[in-house]
């Protein structure tokens, strides 16, 4: 069985949790600001409880010291969320995806998750497809002994769902960090149908089976 090839995406990403109490107008959705080669996200994941990341090119990583540094030409809010978390609470490291690989099955082994198809974050779909791939797999086994038979269905079934989020995710990473052309990067975005969003979210919430 091949295995796919780590890609660096040329992005560090620092992740935190913290206690906070967002502006109620933050609780049902997740945010996102983007920047000049910089973004920073959060969303309430309990009463009390934030996830946030804060993403910077990795060539600019070393220039900074403090994650403050980074972002302090933005709203405010992201500030005071990096500033109320506690070291011990934050992780560092840089965002990478896999190659395609060619097949995710040898005998009666097979791949699943990020172990067959690792994504980039920038879609949030990273446990989602894990998930989807379990479940995949057992409604496949309700119906099958065959291990053979079941991962030759399940990766046909599955590949061409994931290297759609993959390589759609990678390249909204790469867009969403770009360093020049912000302002017409931003217009061509407003300019997107809603129509469009509505397909793209149709396209990763349905089962194929």
């Amino acid at each position: 069985m091949k295995t796919g090839v780590i890609r660096n995406s040329g992005q560090k990403c620092w992740r935190g949790l913290v206690d906070f109490d967002l502006p109620e107008k933050h609780h049902q959705e997740a945010f996102e600001m983007w920047g000049k080669g910089k973004r920073f996200g959060f969303v309430k994941i309990s009463d009390k409880k934030v996830y946030w990341y804060a993403c910077v090119n990795e060539k600019s990583f070393e220039s900074y010291r403090e994650i403050t540094d980074i972002f302090k030409d933005f709203d405010s809010l992201a500030l005071k969320i990096i500033e109320a978390t506690a070291n011990d609470n934050i992780i560092c490291n840089t965002i990478s995806d896999l190659t395609s690989i060619p097949q995710w099955h040898s005998e009666n082994l097979c791949l699943i998750g990020d172990a067959a198809h690792a994504t980039t974050p920038n879609m949030g779909q990273g446990a989602c497809q894990a998930i989807e791939d379990a479940y995949i797999i057992g409604k496949l086994l309700d119906n099958h002994q065959d291990f053979k038979t079941v991962f030759e269905k399940f990766q046909s079934i599955r590949r061409k769902k994931v290297d759609y989020i993959v390589n759609t995710s990678r390249s909204i990473g790469k867009v969403s960090q770009w360093e020049k052309g912000n302002s017409l990067r931003n217009f061509l975005m407003r300019l997107i149908p809603e129509s469009i969003h509505q397909k793209m979210a149709k396209k990763i919430i349905e089962l194929e089976m």
